[in-house]
C-alpha cells in the first residue's frame, strides 16, 4: 500500500466523522424545536355550543397544542369548565378561554350573562320597532324616541351602541333568518335605563339596528330636557310648595279648576276663585 492511498483512506475517514457529527447535531437541533414535550393539554370545543348553553363533558375536548400558540386565558381543565355559562357562540376547534364563559348564577341563565354593573332591562316591540325581526341576541342598537314637543312631531337618539341581550325569551342567536318578537332586552346601566323609561313615557321608541363594526358615537338627547317635557305636559299636577310662614304650621296649595284647596296643619279649607 502506497502513500497516497493510506492518505486517501485517512481523509475519508476524517471526512466520515465529521458528516456523523454534522448530522447528529442537525437532528438535536431540530429535535428540540420540534419537541412534543413543549406543548400542554387545553380545552378545545368537540362541537357548536350556542350562547347562554351550560358546558358539560360531552361539548369539550383535551388537546395538546404547542406552547407558543396558546392563549393566556386558555382553560386546561374539564373541572375549570364544566358548569360554566356559555358568553358567546363557541365553534368546534376552538380553544376555550376564560373570556368566552361565565360563572352560572342565581336564578335564570340570563342573569349571568349580564356584564357586572349593568341591568338588563325589557321594552314591548312590534315588526316595525323590532327591524322587521331581523334583531337577534348580541346584535348592538341606538334606541330612537319620537314624542310631541309644542304640537310639533320630534326625534331624539336617547340611547347609543347598546347590546341587545334577548329577544323574547331567547337568549342564543343560533337562528339566523328574520322572527317576528314582542319583547327585546337591552344591556343597560342605572342612568341608561332611567333614560329609557323617560323616553318611553313620553313617546314612542324605535331601534336602529347597527352594524357590528360600527362604533360610531352619536349625540344624545339630555336626560333633563326629558324630564321637564314629561313635567311640562298637561296631564302633570299643578301642586306648589308655599313657604312655611311658622314652624308648626304647613301650608300647602293645590289649584283645581276653579277651587283652591288650602291646607293649614290638619285642617284644609275650600278657597273659591274667581275669574
Amino acid at each position: 500500500m502506497n502513500n497516497k492511498t493510506i492518505l486517501f483512506v485517512l481523509l475519508s475517514l476524517i471526512f466520515g466523522v465529521a458528516a456523523v457529527f454534522l448530522a447528529q447535531s442537525w437532528l438535536k437541533t431540530n429535535t428540540e424545536t420540534f419537541n412534543p414535550q413543549a406543548s400542554t393539554n387545553v380545552i378545545t370545543m368537540a362541537t357548536l355550543v350556542p350562547l347562554g348553553t351550560l358546558l358539560e363533558r360531552k361539548h369539550l375536548i383535551l388537546t395538546p397544542m404547542p406552547n407558543s400558540v396558546i392563549p393566556e386565558t386558555a382553560i386546561k381543565t374539564f373541572e375549570g369548565a364544566e358548569g360554566m355559562v356559555v358568553k358567546h357562540n363557541l365553534y368546534a376547534g376552538e380553544v376555550l378561554r376564560s373570556e368566552r364563559i361565565t360563572t352560572k348564577g342565581e336564578g335564570s341563565t340570563l342573569a349571568s350573562l349580564i356584564t357586572p354593573q349593568m341591568r338588563a332591562v325589557t321594552i314591548r316591540v312590534n315588526d316595525v320597532v323590532g327591524v322587521a325581526g331581523f334583531l337577534l341576541p348580541g346584535n348592538r342598537v341606538d334606541v330612537l324616541n319620537l314624542f310631541k314637543r309644542g304640537g310639533r312631531l320630534q326625534t331624539d337618539v336617547v340611547l347609543a351602541n347598546v347590546k341587545i341581550l334577548a329577544i323574547d325569551q331567547r337568549s342564543s342567536n343560533d337562528e339566523n333568518k328574520p322572527k317576528l318578537v314582542r319583547a327585546v332586552t337591552l344591556e343597560l346601566n342605572l342612568d341608561q335605563a332611567e333614560v329609557l323609561m323617560i323616553a318611553k313615557g313620553r313617546g314612542s321608541l324605535q331601534l336602529a339596528l347597527r352594524n357590528p363594526l360600527d362604533s360610531t358615537k352619536v349625540e344624545l338627547a339630555a336626560i333633563n330636557e326629558a324630564k321637564d317635557t314629561i313635567d311640562s305636559s298637561p296631564t302633570s299636577a299643578a301642586v306648589k310648595p308655599i313657604p312655611m310662614v311658622s314652624k308648626n304650621i304647613i301650608q300647602v296649595s293645590t289649584k283645581t279648576n276653579s277651587k283652591v284647596y288650602l291646607l293649614k296643619g290638619m285642617q284644609e279649607q275650600v278657597v273659591k276663585v274667581s275669574h
